[in-house]
């Protein structure tokens, strides 16, 4: 009679194929699958998954988990959820090459406050002995590596839950051989600096490379520059994944500032995968053009589908095109109203209390106006006043004193008390400082992420970085992981295929692991298949549900039974195990 590691009997089978489902076992002998479907035997460890689904291991088409992983090697809000791989290194941002001079680290950031005092930007790269110092001080470790190869090292030697995928950081090497000077289009001989940079990641194991288009320093990139690097991914067999520009820079946007048009940067990336025949990967695709005032669903599904038809011409011609898509969920917490349009002024005075006494005060509140109207201060474009006359619409009161506030948008609470919506902000955060607040999802609508979600070259991106179910910032503006953070996979399975059946259970896993898995050329993974990885997630589909809510995010959702990385168990009946058993997933051939 075989033997294996582990078995897991009766359970209904979706393996991620896009086949339908069906009813059978799965056997595993070290860390890969052994036997499918009739499987008889006995086994070291026997889980019965009777009323269970067993699928692949989620895979997150986009994520920042590189920026925290090793503060959070656990990745507890990843693999609770049922990720067993996420593709890091997004938006032009990767953990090296690094030289003289680098963006502060993901969790240094807390500490900022204190070690380097700032009012709206702290500079955009610190030399890296300073980092180092800081680090040293704040977390007893230092940043040890200098080329991605070093960090790959530094994270095997940490041992981590689930699997790492890496792109390269355009934006990373664009620091590396600009240093501060990287306000300006690049000269030819740093391009080929940053080309040999490129290729030099590739060789090291990366799988493709990203930029970051509306961010620092890549916004400065012109099109020549970003084309080159992309083609030198070309013979690795890379894939290029950018944030396309959408919003600009993401400072100075004044009064009357006027926005890209966003199409034209889903044209721009096209053509670059046209002319360096490079396959494209399209990080968080959202509609490509701003109807005013917000539609109604006829004209989102319209917005959507005239997105849609430049990526299904640029498919026709044969490009290598896909793209991932942020699950839907609405709302997302600020946490408190005070977060994001006073963010300076809460770090200057020090607490909410302090804030909201000095709103009292009617200059300080003018000179704050004045601020916001030049541009200062960014805030995202759809609750930002210089941008949206309407931005009011998208800010929920949560949780005041007043209780008839709480569940009205903030514009709702400006016509009630006859005021300025921002007028109204600042009364609200004056009366409590610490009532909670969230913003609507900045797609607006869901109409047309529905719509992009049934094609065919969609999957699911979470963008986000890995936490435990306690982390919050300690100085402003106070943050704490959103909902989709811990619940991403869940909700997008019980939103779209148990409550509005717009995806089969077996397309929507599909958009979560082999999909993907096949984009990035991730191999022996994605599939429930003899011979390939064990990588699986048991998970009960009627009791799947997202646990955190607005006021608290930061709960693991219900119905994630197991998740099994390369054939360990990680998490077992809903609790971490404490075990690391991932790897990181770098270029073969």
């Amino acid at each position: 009679m075989e033997e294996y590691d582990l078995l897991i009997r009766d359970a209904l089978i979706v393996d991620g194929s896009g086949k339908p489902p069906y009813r059978g076992s799965i056997g595993v002998k070290g860390d890969r699958i052994e036997a499918m479907g009739d499987v008889k035997g006995e086994a070291e460890k026997v889980i019965d998954a009777e009323g269970l689904v067993a699928s692949p291991g989620f895979i997150d088409a986009h994520s920042h988990a590189d920026w925290t992983l090793l503060w959070y090697p656990l990745c507890e809000s990843y693999v609770m959820q049922g990720v067993t791989t996420f593709v890091g290194g997004q938006c032009g941002g990767s953990p090296a090459p690094l030289r003289e001079y680098i963006r502060l680290p993901w969790m240094l950031r807390d500490y900022l406050d204190e070690l380097h005092p700032y009012l709206y930007y702290p500079p955009p790269l610190f030399p890296l002995d300073t980092v180092n110092e800081w680090m040293e001080a704040k977390f007893g470790w230092k940043i040890d590596w200098t080329t991605m190869e070093g960090y790959f090292k530094r994270v095997e030697r940490e041992g981590i839950s689930i699997n790492y995928a890496p792109l390269v950081g355009h934006g990373t090497i664009r620091y590396a051989v600009m240093g501060r000077d990287y306000k300006r289009h690049s000269k030819p001989e740093e391009v080929e600096e940053m080309k040999e940079l490129v290729a030099e990641a590739m060789e090291q194991g990366c799988i493709g490379m990203s930029t970051g288009l509306d961010y620092d320093p890549d916004v400065f990139a012109d099109k020549s520059e970003i084309d080159e690097c992309v083609a030198v991914l070309k013979e690795y067999g890379g894939i290029y994944s950018p944030h396309w520009r959408r919003t600009g820079r993401r400072r100075d946007i004044a009064v009357g500032t006027r926005l890209p048009e966003r199409i034209k940067g889903i044209a721009e990336v096209i053509d670059t995968c046209r002319k360096t025949g490079v396959p494209l990967h399209i990080a968080h695709l959202y509609g490509g053009y701003d109807v005013y005032p917000p539609p109604p669903p006829v004209l989102q599904e319209a917005v959507g589908k005239a997105t849609l038809q430049l990526i299904d011409e640029a498919r026709a011609e044969g490009l290598r095109v896909t793209f991932d898509v942020i699950p839907y969920y609405g709302w997302n917490p600020m946490p408190y109203l005070c977060s994001l349009h006073l963010t300076p002024w809460l770090r200057l005075l020090g607490s909410r209390e302090a804030l909201a006494k000095w709103l009292r005060v009617e200059d300080f509140r003018r000179d704050v106006k004045e601020a916001l109207a030049a541009g200062k201060w960014f805030i995202r474009v759809h609750i930002n006043p210089n941008t949206n006359p309407r931005w009011a619409e998208n800010i929920l009161i949560v949780k005041h004193k007043n209780e008839d506030y709480n569940g009205r948008t903030l514009a709702e609470v400006a016509e009630l008390r006859g005021k300025d919506p921002l007028d109204t902000l600042f009364d609200l955060i004056a009366e409590d400082p610490d009532a909670r607040g969230a913003t609507r999802d900045y797609r607006i609508s869901e109409e047309y992420v529905k719509l992009f979600f049934k094609h065919p070259a969609s999957m699911v991106g979470v963008d986000v970085a890995v936490f435990d179910d306690k982390y919050q910032m300690r100085s402003p503006p106070y943050q704490m992981p959103g909902i989709n953070n811990y619940a991403a996979y869940p909700s997008f399975i019980s939103r779209y295929v148990r409550e509005q059946r717009l995806l089969t259970l077996e397309e929507a896993i599909r958009k979560c692991t082999s999909l993907p898995a096949e984009v990035y050329g991730i191999r022996h993974r994605g599939i429930l298949k003899e011979g390939y990885y064990a990588d699986i997630v048991l998970f009960d589909l009627e009791r799947l549900k997202v646990a955190g809510d607005l006021l608290e995010p930061r709960r693991y959702p219900e119905g994630i039974e197991y998740v099994i990385v390369n054939g360990e168990i990680v998490v077992e009946k809903g609790r971490h195990r404490g075990v690391r058993p991932g790897r990181i997933l770098k270029r073969e051939g």
